[in-house]
């Protein structure tokens, strides 16, 4: 391992590696405007179906825009597919935006128009519609949906071909069982319609009775709201003849309070003239220190991710580095041990051809291998404990079904070291 890399050895084990998935994913281009150009350096890596995460920044540092004023969002392509997997639009809302209305850009052309726009924050000054952050994020859900259609074709592209080069001979079959399932397909889309329009007939129903039940109730509301209107004019007659005794006693003692509470209010206003005066100059200071800490921080992280993202490249090529010398110790090590089963096969072929050659009928009692040569008197001795063993093997029966089964092993040996 690199010296370097051994300080990130647990930094490595946590770390997510690229596998072949997203080494296809990476190469088929993303559609238009699915790397963002603003923000942290970590969202221009992020995958489309990870949302971009509200981080709180200085003013005007990033904006949220999709795409050019006037220009349509939701465009499908000419040969895009037929996609049913999300009917109803859970997944993406498919929402009106009127700066990107094509039909309205001759009235946003006009210069006072794009003048106002901007000084009211809908558009930045490169003509790019803003928008907020949830609705980016759900643009990005649309984009990600165009990316898995790429990924789609590319992937039916490969599998087509490798198909074809792979089964010619099952053609026909293969043609048979796509009948089969598109028949299988088109009863089950003429099932999932027939089960529509009966929901659709049972939500009409519950709807008419809802409507009954709830003109029934607006009928109610009517005449107890009319008796109500009634009891409520009896009481404002009855109310209005004592409200007049009791207003002409209060009108007195209302003269004398008029001035108390005149003085008091005086006195009020010039206490809440000093305290707003005396908040706003808190808060202005309390704004100003809070910008201070965002922009600190701000700072702070993006200095932190570009750090990581350079981390992350080192670590991988660490990776690749370590990868490489494993794969070189491994084939030397079955390499050495290839050369050694083939050698330990050179010898028990050559024993088993020594020993048929002594002592089988009509054979010399001798040996016949060159590298026992050297000695008479160890060739003596090899050759009385050879007579002492094999009488014993002859006895057994099993001489010749031993040695059958040391071949077959050592064979099926060296053919797996070999594979």
């Amino acid at each position: 391992m690199n010296p370097a890399c051994k300080q990130y050895s647990t930094d490595i084990i946590g770390l997510k590696r690229p596998t072949a998935l997203d080494k296809l994913f990476d190469s088929i281009p993303k559609p238009k405007g699915a790397v963002p150009e603003f923000g942290l350096p970590k969202w221009k890596v992020m995958p489309l179906e990870s949302k971009i995460p509200m981080v709180p920044g200085p003013e005007g540092v990033y904006n949220f825009t999709r795409r050019k004023l006037g220009e349509e969002l939701w465009i499908s392509t000419p040969d895009a597919e037929f996609n049913l997997s999300d009917p109803y639009g859970y997944e993406i809302q498919w929402t009106y935006d009127s700066l990107h209305d094509k039909h309205l850009l001759p009235h946003f052309s006009k210069p006072n128009i794009i003048r106002h726009l901007i000084k009211s924050g809908f558009v930045t000054k490169n003509l790019d519609a803003k928008c907020s952050l949830k609705d980016y994020n759900m643009y990005r859900r649309y984009l990600r949906r165009l990316h898995c259609d790429s990924i789609k074709k590319e992937l039916n592209r490969r599998t087509k071909q490798s198909i074809e080069e792979r089964a010619i001979l099952y053609a026909q079959e293969q043609a048979e069982k796509e009948v089969k399932r598109l028949r299988e397909r088109e009863r089950l889309m003429e099932l999932r319609k027939s089960a529509i329009m009966q929901r659709k007939m049972a939500e009409k129903m519950k709807l008419q009775k809802q409507k009954e039940k709830q003109r029934k109730i607006d009928e109610r509301l009517q005449a107890l709201a009319q008796k109500k209107k009634e009891t409520q004019q009896m009481r404002y007659i009855k109310s209005k003849a004592h409200a007049e005794i009791i207003q002409q006693k209060q009108m007195a003692a209302t003269d004398i309070r008029r001035q108390k509470i005149i003085q008091t209010l005086l006195e009020w206003n010039r206490k809440e003239r000093i305290r707003k005066k005396m908040r706003e100059m808190r808060l202005a200071h309390e704004q100003e220190e809070k910008r201070k800490i965002v922009e600190l921080k701000w700072e702070e992280r993006l200095e932190f991710q570009k750090k990581q993202i350079e981390k992350e490249q080192f670590l991988l090529q660490c990776i690749e580095d370590q990868r490489s010398k494993f794969i070189d110790a491994y084939q030397e090590k079955v390499d050495r041990e290839t050369e050694r089963m083939k050698r330990l096969f050179e010898d028990v072929k050559m024993y088993i051809r020594c020993y048929l050659a002594r002592h089988l009928p009509g054979s010399r009692e001798r040996i016949c291998c060159e590298k026992y040569f050297d000695d008479d008197e160890d060739e003596t001795s090899f050759v009385e404990s050879d007579k002492k063993d094999a009488a014993k093997l002859i006895k057994q029966d099993k001489v010749r079904k031993f040695l059958l089964s040391v071949i077959k092993t050592a064979n099926y040996i060296i053919n797996k070291k070999q594979y």
